[in-house]
């Protein structure tokens, strides 16, 4: 068990969590395949393009469509069983959308 959490939920450390955090992924580097931070862009740059294709079917919507939107994506996603790919997606896609209510498509 990591030293950031002790058996009181009130001594939580953040800083040893950081830490505890980044051992983990510089011990996935030894692991095959491409290094993590490459492997964290290119997921960036993906939901970086899903953002800005979301943002233009979005545009010009009043807020409570993208609000509903949301919650319609996130009631689909309750009802898919859990461990079907198709629940993250649509958790995904609910929480892009979080991301346009609190700045709406037009101010990004």
């Amino acid at each position: 068990m990591s030293d950031a959490f002790a058996e009181d939920e009130g001594d939580f450390d953040p800083e040893a969590a950081e830490r505890a955090i980044t051992e983990f992924i510089d011990s996935a580097e030894a692991l095959a395949g491409l290094p993590v931070a490459e492997l964290v862009d290119l997921v960036e740059a993906v939901m970086a393009d899903a953002w800005e294709r979301i943002e233009g079917v979005m545009s010009g919507q009043p807020h409570n469509k993208v609000l509903a939107a949301q919650l319609l994506l996130s009631q689909r996603a309750r009802a898919r069983a859990p461990g079907d790919p198709e629940q993250w997606r649509l958790y995904a896609a609910s929480t892009l959308l979080s991301g346009m209510i609190a700045i709406p498509p037009a101010a990004h």
